[in-house]
């Protein structure tokens, strides 16, 4: 009984995540340019996490991009990359093969680990997605994005 309460609990917890309040922060785009929450608007958005080292992004990653080039203003979708590099000359390095904007640095250990648990997932890479109204509809679209790029949202509430 005890078990099932535990469990109860800290999946309320988890569901419970104000995801518009964890996104209120300053964003940076590939130029450096400032993006804010009103600025996403309206928006889809694509919370991705990768890192420099991991192989499975490395690969991931090129196919995101094209697809976010092909579809990002007709369908109203911003993709942030939440960075799991180990430091931060990697992270920005590997940002330059981005086409999106990016969760500063010195928000990866506090904010950016809050947005992971959205996820759902221990691994990466892992893609989860939110609705205009700040509700994630998928917690972990990277499969259905990559094998079903027609299909966007790829909600699965």
């Amino acid at each position: 009984m005890k078990i099932v309460i535990c469990f109860v609990v800290a999946l309320t917890g988890v569901l419970s995540i104000d995801v518009k309040s964890l996104l209120d922060t300053t964003y940076t785009d590939g130029a450096g340019k400032n993006v804010t929450l009103a600025d996403l608007s309206g928006k889809y958005i694509g919370l991705y996490f990768s890192a420099s080292w991991c192989g499975g992004c490395r690969k991931y990653t090129p196919m995101l991009a094209k697809l976010y080039n092909k579809i990002h203003e007709d369908k109203n979708w911003e993709v942030i990359w939440v960075s799991h590099d180990h430091n931060e000359p990697d992270a920005d390095k590997y940002f330059k093969e981005m086409p999106w904007i990016r969760l500063p640095w010195n928000q990866i250990d506090t904010r950016g680990k809050s947005m992971f648990k959205l996820t759902k997932q221990k691994f990466i890479p892992t893609i989860t997605m939110i609705d205009p109204t700040f509700k994630v509809i998928n917690p972990e679209a990277s499969e259905d994005i990559e094998y079903e790029p027609d299909q966007f949202p790829w909600s699965r509430v």
